[in-house]
Order: structure tokens, then sequence, then C-alpha cells
């Protein structure tokens, strides 16, 4: 699952077919039970309390591989615990945030849905998410074992984003990963890439070069992928916040520098392909034809990836040093459920050991507990990519990206829009982030006024 592409989702206008959307969560009606539990009832997940049969709703997306997988999770839940019957909703992945939106705002949503990292700000801090926190103490979660920037995004104090109280539990946690065709490599006599340290920006450009193709003065093979500007911009000692996220300091020259490097890969030294060059075929595709040699993405590509016919594996993102953006989904409970206990199990089911440990031999996503991230569950000996152990090392340092800092993340969006004439070529990165950082100062003060109190 692509993480990082949720953000894109919340535009999205609404069709007709939401209207029928609607009707069936309502004739589904998982909120119209009256049987609200309190949290000290909350137990480990195989008994319910009461003996009166309950439905709730649960709201997802995913590719086919990934609904199988939650369709046998909810059965298995069901047969554990013979009083809930789960609903399951399945939404595109495309549709997904902006459906959301409408049915939330409906008041009539599911008892439990996906809730992507960069969404989770806005709809907590409207009050449409419950805090978990007396859910999780009775429960069979071991806060500790889990990774912290996975917890932490889905944390929030009243203000901001990252602490206080826990409104979900991850669904999963996406560092994002070198990939790259060893094939490739070995036709062009080009060394791997190091499996236990970062390239670097410099030796970056230069395996790219070396691995770039043009013929006829077309560019037929291309040595490097889009970088994921965000995770780049971290690797290599940038930030975009203060760390009391009032301020926008996305203008320091660390960033400026990392992000003139990574629009210079393009318009300069032509080793990535550009927007028009992947209008046909985007980074993935051209990554499967052989088209590209490296490129950034996450776990999620795997399961697709083990199906290629030549070889390939992972490595750190090539920045100065370990670091980056890691990407995200929860599992939360909304604030108007009507079934609260219910819906904390199947949180804890799906977010738990069992349903982490289903996930996680898919080969899509990386367990949110440490412990089961270092065995044969994700490892997956004999299987690729050989140096499964470079996603471990970057979730562990890895933090979530700029999208999730704050609840209104208008600023982002800014900044991201606001980044298009460096991309083409038309502006520097010195030039647009100075110009930019007056307004997105006020976006952040005018959007989080909490912030500032």
């Amino acid at each position: 699952m692509n993480l990082r592409k949720s953000k894109l989702f919340s535009g999205l206008l609404v069709t007709v077919s939401l209207v029928l959307l609607m009707g069936l969560l309502a004739a589904c009606g998982g909120n119209n039970n009256k049987n609200k539990q309190e949290p000290a009832a909350a137990g480990s997940g195989n008994n319910e309390q009461s003996n009166e049969r309950v439905t709730i709703q649960f709201a997802g997306w995913g590719d086919p591989s990934e609904k199988e997988v939650f369709t046998k999770l909810i059965e298995a839940f069901q047969s554990k615990n013979p009083n809930i019957k789960v609903d399951y909703l399945h939404i595109p992945s495309g549709d997904y945030v902006g459906k959301m939106n409408t049915i939330l705002a409906g008041g009539n949503a599911p008892d439990v849905f996906y809730v992507p990292d960069g969404d989770f700000g806005r709809w907590v801090s409207q009050g449409l998410l419950l805090p978990i926190d007396e859910y999780v103490k009775n429960s069979n979660i071991d806060l500790d074992d889990m990774w912290e920037s996975g917890l932490a995004r889905y944390r929030y104090d009243g203000a901001s984003n990252g602490q206080g109280n826990l409104y979900g539990l991850p669904k999963d946690i996406g560092p994002t990963v070198l990939y790259y065709n060893k094939d490739l490599f070995a036709k062009m006599s080009v060394p791997f890439p190091d499996a236990d340290s970062p390239m670097g920006m410099e030796k970056l450009l230069e395996t790219a070069k070396k691995l770039t193709v043009v013929e006829n003065g077309k560019t037929v093979q291309y040595g490097m992928g889009p970088i994921w500007w965000e995770g780049f911009a971290y690797g290599n000692g940038g930030k975009f916040l203060s760390d009391d996220k009032r301020e926008f300091i996305g203008n320091s020259q660390e960033t400026i520098d990392a992000l003139q490097f990574a629009a210079d890969l393009t318009n300069v030294h032509g080793v990535v392909p550009s927007s028009a060059a992947l209008k046909d075929l985007n980074d993935g595709e051209m990554f499967k034809t052989g088209k590209l040699a490296m490129m950034i993405t996450g776990r999620w590509m795997v399961p697709e990836f083990r199906k290629l016919s030549f070889d390939w594996d992972v490595a750190p993102l090539p920045t100065k040093e370990w670091g980056g953006t890691s990407g995200s989904v929860g599992l939360s409970i909304y604030s108007k459920s009507k079934n609260v206990e219910a819906a904390y199990k199947l949180v804890e089911y799906l977010g738990g050991p069992e349903g982490q440990k289903e996930q996680s031999l898919m080969g899509f996503s990386i367990p949110s507990f440490m412990s089961m991230a270092n065995t044969d569950v994700f490892l997956q000996p004999g299987q690729k990519p050989e140096h499964a152990e470079v996603f471990i090392k970057a979730a562990e340092v890895q933090v979530a990206g700029p999208w999730t800092n704050l609840p209104n993340a208008k600023w982002y969006d800014m900044l991201a829009q606001g980044l298009a004439p460096m991309w083409e070529g038309k502006k520097t990165a010195d030039q647009l982030l100075n110009d930019l950082k007056p307004k997105i100062d006020a976006a952040i003060k005018e959007g989080n006024p909490a912030l500032f109190k």
C-alpha cells in the first residue's frame, strides 16, 4: 500500500455512488446498536461480557491480496468472538479519504476504520476519533514493543500531534528504502549499494550517471527514480518545522541544499526522469520493465516485485546518514460508536500480534512489534529482498512525514505545491523556500491556533 499517496486523496469530489454507500452504512446499522461498553471492561479480545450479539462495521482499503487477508482475519476474529459480527466495508484507495470525509460529516461512520497518518490530525481535532488509552492498558498490547514513531503519530494533546492521548494503533509502519535492479548493476559493472551504510548524495549522483543510458539523444534507461524529497531532506540534516512546531524552518541551508540537489538530478544531470517522462510509465512500472535502475519506495512493493524475472535488493536511502520518513495507516474507533468494547477488540486483534503476523507473512508490511520484525515472520529468508534487515533499521530511525506534524496541514500543502517551479527548473530552492517562509508561518498560525495559546 502506497501510504505516501494517501494525502492526495483528500481533495477528491464525492460522486453519486457515495449516496449509495451512505445508504449501505445506514442499512447495516453498525452504530445503531445500544450496548455501549465502558473502557474498564475491555479485555483480551477473546471474551464478550454480554451474550447479546452485536454488529460493528470496519472500513479500509487495499489491493485484492490485502482485502483477502483482512477478510480471513475478520473471519478468525469472529470465530474467537462469536458475539461480534463484523461488516467489512472495502473502499477503493483512490476514493477512501474523500468518502470517509463525507461519511464522518454525516455522523454515521463505521465503528473501526483506517486512518491515514496524514488525515489523523484533522479527524482527531474534529472530535471524530476515540481515545483508547484505558482500553490498551487492559488489553494484551505491549506498547513498549511497538515502534515509537508509529505510535506517536496517533497521539494528540489538543493542540499538536505526536504527544498526548492515543487515538489508534498502527496497522503498519512503512519506512522508505532504496530498491535497485541487481541485474542492471552487474551488467554495467557498477558495485551494489552497501546494505549497512547510506551512499550519500555525491555517490548517488556518480552511481546514477553510470546507470543512465542515452541513445540517439533519448534517455532509454534512468539511473535513479524520483526523490521522495521530505525524507531526503531529513536524511541530509534538514528540517521543516521548529521543535515547538510553531515556525517553518525549511529555508535552512541543509534543507535548501538537499532539495536543490534532488531537483538537479533531473534538470541538470538527467539521471532522474522528469514528470513528463513519467507520464506514460510511473517509477514502479519503469523499474519493473528494466528502464530504471534504482527507486525509492516502501515494503508494500515487495509482493509485486517478487514476481519480477530479474534480481533485485534493497539498501538504505541514498542520504548523508540513516534517516528519512516513514508512512503509516492507523486503526481507530469512531467517537460516536455505540459498540466501543467490541470495536476495540477488533482494533486490538488487527493491530495486535496475530493480525500483524498475518500481514507481515504476505510480505507487504513491517510488523508494528519490534520483536516480531526481527524474526523469520518478517525477514523471510530465502525470499527477496536479501537484505530485509534494511527495513528494520529504517523503521528505527525514520520519522513521521511533515504532513503528520500538525492537525491542520495546510502549511504542508502550501509547501508541496510551492516547490513545483523548483522541480521544473524554473526557480532555485533558495528562492522558493525563502519566499514561502512568511506565507507558511502564517498558515501554521492560522490553521493551528491552539498551538499558540
